[in-house]
């Protein structure tokens, strides 16, 4: 065989196997939709746990001791606190700066 009958027959074989598969194969698929992403969760205590379901530390609010409502209604202000797997605290926002002596 010369070099264009091959070439002519490998380009024919290939037009000819696209076109089959493009009719006999099973429809392509597709990934799903993805979903939505999850703007606002609400929680009234967040616990972080480890691998083994052990807690490590709790996320929180807790009301500002002797702090004189500014809230219409009577709100009490609230502090945001994390603490450890013991009850001491790791972080707070809000609130008071001092802290009772109890908590030192």
């Amino acid at each position: 065989m010369n070099k264009t009958l091959t070439v002519a027959l490998a380009l024919g074989g290939g037009f000819l196997g696209g076109l089959l598969t493009r009719y006999i194969a099973p429809p392509a698929t597709f990934a799903q939709n993805k979903t939505p992403i999850t703007k606002e969760i609400r929680a009234q205590i967040f616990t972080l746990v480890d691998s083994s379901d052990h807690t490590l530390g709790v996320f929180t609010t807790e009301p500002v001791f002797g702090s004189v409502s500014p809230y219409v209604g009577g709100a009490a202000p609230v502090r945001i606190v994390l603490r450890d797997s013991k009850g001491r605290e790791i972080w707070i926002a809000g609130g008071s700066g001092i802290r009772p002596v109890t908590e030192r």
